[in-house]
């Protein structure tokens, strides 16, 4: 028994035996041969995880969406058909002529090639991004496999508007299941199955098998072993880094799209429209969890265990949402009962280095420079004027879109609260923000009523989720909050299950005798909520509450000792987020005149913290820079390819070049602005010479007089706008 308890994922499968026995009715053999089939890609997709983890230290989000990209071009080639004029057929069982010059690439050979460019694609992720990370805390890569999530999206789409032409846009199809040339089929019970049915369960056996045992007897494990505790160390012992990681990485790409492709030949491949990959990634996640993160032959069983429980309660009770959602129960809970060894390589640092230096205020020196007075006043009166006539330059529809992006900025600003000062990287803030919705919804009260009942609900379902999931590291807490976002909507919007208690639609009532159907007063509203949850921020910065937040993200240890209550201020961050989260949740419901699943979905949850994290955690600046960009991209950019490129592009170069997001880019071009007023009319200012900029150390060294009679003589000068002592002559 005591075993059990050291090991509670073991309880965790061995529950599976008694759940399907539960199931109401007789459950037939064929349908657990269909779990057996969707077990396979779990177990693919999780070992590649589990290999990134091994090998990198952090949880790679965008594991399937690396074989989504080869699947998609698998359909298009084998569906759409483009073609090669011009080539000569070189190699006919590769190539089929269909005209003249004119070339199409066969089944089997458009395989090879999709598999091909999985590996590839692994490959160019590691050495383009990931390899680049390698002196960052590990939860920045993660945010940066986020990033990865809408860039591949964005070259899912760019494929098929390359490979197709506009009639087959048109009318579709080019993105159906595959089927390989040929009838081969069986039958178990009433079931049957075909070849790629039987090539995904062999190829995940063996595959599995033999990485595990690859892993386990060859160097390359061991390398992989050495290189992820301390690449430096591993270096020292002649082990080439670079070419070991590089080498996962390879493997990584080819179970990912080993996976995809052949899921694809008998089921439609992705265009891109849902990256984040909802249920499908929590199951894996899921899998990886009970695996302890490090396991490949327990990763095979739990995604076995899974995929077989998933088929029998989608054939006994018509779906899984109630599954789907149980999972976050099933994740929170082993990653608080399994005692994971922390190594060197755990330490996390992660949230101080997203959040940049912080702001500070022009120095005193320099505020009645008429330059700097009237560009700061010239600057807020521009703004005011701009969000104030915003609705009358646009369209009611364009107006709506500047609403919903000005509701998603209040959830980024309760994710500054959690993330940038509490150092808890939530990805599931639309979580909270679909309880707010429901609540609200479902409560038929008066609006003003319901609003901040739905934020208070918020706040204490942010606190139940806070109290365990402090106790996690935070790459687990990442895992953890991302499940919770995919959870309440499976249970709590769903139609069959709590989701019957929601109206079919919400009429937006009138407020203060103004009708809020109209798209101008709606948008008032929102921005007076945005203005309100800036200042309520900005209040709560100046507080102990903050200063304590930051003191334990910086130092936990250190904070404690000074009777700093950590838990209690986390909880007042949690709380204080979820209150945030839902209350723009229930105007989100207002706005969309419903509550929907897929308003409230995962993707929603990852776009607040892709933009957040672009605008920058160090700041309550930030967050509004990065949906001002939102804002920009939905107004100006139509095509979603060219969005997602943006997005994924701009998020990874400002983790790699500038991790403080657009906040630093915008603070260190108004230093430099001030640096040269400041040369410009001869003023001293400390703080703000180029060591300080490039450093944060402080101001330059001060050489000190000298006295006729020797000794020098040091002067202590306190700069109020450093609130520090510095030595002047």
């Amino acid at each position: 028994m005591n075993r059990l308890l050291r090991r509670p994922e073991l309880l965790v499968l061995g529950a599976v035996v008694p759940l399907l026995l539960l199931l109401p009715g007789s459950t037939p053999v064929g349908v657990y041969g269909l779990g057996v089939v969707a077990a396979a890609p779990l177990a693919l997709h999780a070992a590649g995880i589990i290999l990134v983890f091994r090998s990198n230290r952090f949880i790679n989000f965008a594991q399937l969406q690396i074989g989504a990209v080869a699947a998609t071009l698998f359909a298009l080639l084998v569906n759409a058909q483009p073609v090669l004029r011009g080539v000569r057929a070189t190699c006919p069982p590769c190539l089929e002529t269909t005209g003249p010059g004119v070339l199409q690439v066969s089944y089997w050979m458009s395989l090879a090639i999709c598999v091909g460019v999985a590996i590839l694609l692994g490959w160019l992720v590691y050495v383009a991004v990931i390899r680049r990370l390698d002196r960052a805390p590990r939860l920045v890569a993660t945010v940066a496999s986020i990033f990865l999530i809408t860039l591949l999206a964005g070259v899912q789409r760019l494929l098929g508007r390359v490979l197709t032409t506009q009639d087959q846009r048109t009318f579709g199809g080019v993105y159906n299941a595959v089927p390989p040339p040929g009838g081969f089929s069986f039958s178990i019970g009433q079931v049957r199955f075909g070849l790629p049915e039987l090539l995904l369960v062999v190829v995940a056996v063996v595959g599995l098998s033999a990485l595990s045992l690859y892993l386990r007897r060859s160097t390359l494990g061991t390398a992989i072993r050495a290189s992820s505790e301390s690449a430096t160390r591993a270096q020292t012992l002649g082990i080439d880094v670079v070419r070991v990681t590089g080498r996962v990485w390879m493997l990584v790409g080819a179970l990912s799209g080993s996976a995809a492709l052949l899921s694809a030949m008998s089921s439609p491949a992705g265009a891109g429209d849902s990256p984040a990959g909802g249920s499908s990634l929590v199951r894996i996640l899921t899998v990886v969890v009970i695996a302890r993160l490090v396991s490949l032959p327990m990763a095979g069983l739990a995604a076995l265990a899974l995929g077989v429980l998933s088929a029998a309660v989608e054939f006994s009770a018509g779906g899984t949402n109630l599954l789907d959602g149980s999972l976050v129960v099933v994740i929170s809970a082993l990653l608080l009962l399994q005692r994971r060894a922390v190594s060197r390589a755990d330490v996390d640092t992660s949230s101080a280095y997203l959040a940049g230096r912080q702001a500070r205020p022009v120095p005193r020196e320099l505020r009645d420079v008429p330059s700097v007075r009237s560009l700061g006043r010239g600057g807020a009166g521009a703004l005011v004027l701009l969000l104030l006539s915003a609705p009358f330059l646009l369209s009611p529809s364009q107006t709506s879109t500047v609403s919903t992006v000005l509701l998603l900025a209040v959830v980024g600003m309760s994710l500054l609260v959690l993330t940038g000062w509490a150092g808890l990287v939530s990805l599931g803030q639309f979580g909270f923000a679909a309880v707010g919705a429901y609540v609200a919804a479902a409560s038929g009260l008066p609006f003003l009523l319901a609003l901040p009942l739905g934020g208070l609900a918020g706040a204490l379902v942010a606190v139940l989720v806070g109290l365990p999931a402090l106790r996690l590291q935070p790459l687990t807490l990442a895992i953890s909050t991302l499940a919770f976002a995919a959870a309440v909507p499976a249970v709590l919007l769903n139609p069959d299950a709590l989701g019957g208690a929601l109206p079919e639609t919400l009429k937006r009532p009138l407020l203060l005798g103004l009708d809020l159907e109209n798209q101008r007063v709606f948008y008032y509203l929102v921005l007076l909520v945005l203005v309100a949850s800036v200042l309520g921020v900005a209040g709560l910065r100046r507080s102990r509450t903050a200063r304590a937040l930051l003191a334990a993200r910086d130092n936990e240890p250190a904070a404690q000792a000074f009777g700093i209550s950590v838990l209690r201020a986390r909880l007042q961050a949690f709380a204080l987020s979820g209150f945030l989260a839902a209350f723009a949740g229930g105007l989100f419901a207002y706005q969309q005149a419903g509550v929907r699943a897929d308003s409230f979905s995962v993707e929603q949850s990852l776009l607040v913290f892709t933009f957040t994290v672009i605008g920058g955690l160090g700041s309550i600046g930030g967050p509004l820079l990065g949906f001002a960009l939102l804002v920009l991209l939905s107004l100006v950019v139509t095509n979603p390819i060219v969005g997602a490129f943006v997005n994924g592009l701009g998020g990874i170069a400002l983790l790699l070049l500038a991790p403080g997001g657009l906040a630093q880019v915008a603070l260190d071009a108004r230093d430099a602005f001030l640096r040269r007023i400041a040369a410009r009319n001869g003023i001293a200012v400390p703080g703000l010479g180029a060591r300080d900029r490039l450093t944060g150390e402080g101001p330059a060294p001060i050489t000190a007089k000298v006295r006729p009679g020797g000794g020098a003589v040091f002067v202590p000068k306190r700069y109020a706008i450093e609130d520090q002592w510095a030595l002047s002559t």
